[in-house]
């Protein structure tokens, strides 16, 4: 549907921008050092999902024929809001707690929405997966994680 396409696209473009020019200036600092900024691969990435999404909108608002597929369909778009809801929770954790919470409910999040439901699994792995990132980046590695 054409609607779909051009609403989910304008959605996440519109939370592309808002995280190139809102939420990356407010929560990465620069120290003013002679090597790239810390902004710079956030920024980049940003940018390249936030056109993509803009092409996705455009892409919708394109004549189709009526027998052609829809590239979105309703569930696709929940899936879509979905993700971002995730993404904004692990972000929000992470500025709010520390990074070991909020790798938690990033993992949460990207189990359940790959539909993997057994709790024990869910617990272990959001649990140990950001202890042995912390160890290795702040103990083997001495690079300080937020």
């Amino acid at each position: 549907m054409r609607a779909i396409d051009c609403a989910a696209g304008a959605l996440l473009a519109a939370a592309g921008f808002a995280t190139i020019f809102v939420f990356i200036p407010m929560t990465v600092d620069d120290p003013g050092l002679d090597d790239l900024p810390p902004a710079f691969m956030p920024e980049i990435a940003a940018i390249l999902m936030t056109a993509l999404a803009v092409l996705l909108a455009l892409r919708g608002l394109r004549r189709r024929e009526a027998t052609e597929e829809p590239a979105l369909d309703r569930r696709h778009a929940k899936f879509v809001f979905l993700a971002m809801l995730w993404l904004a929770a692990a972000f929000a954790a992470v500025a709010l707690a520390s990074y070991l919470v909020g790798g938690a409910v990033a993992i949460v999040g990207a189990m359940l929405l790959m539909r993997i439901r057994r709790p024990l699994v869910i617990g272990g792995v959001a649990c140990a997966a950001p202890l042995v990132l912390w160890a290795v980046f702040w103990q083997v590695l001495t690079i300080p994680l937020p």
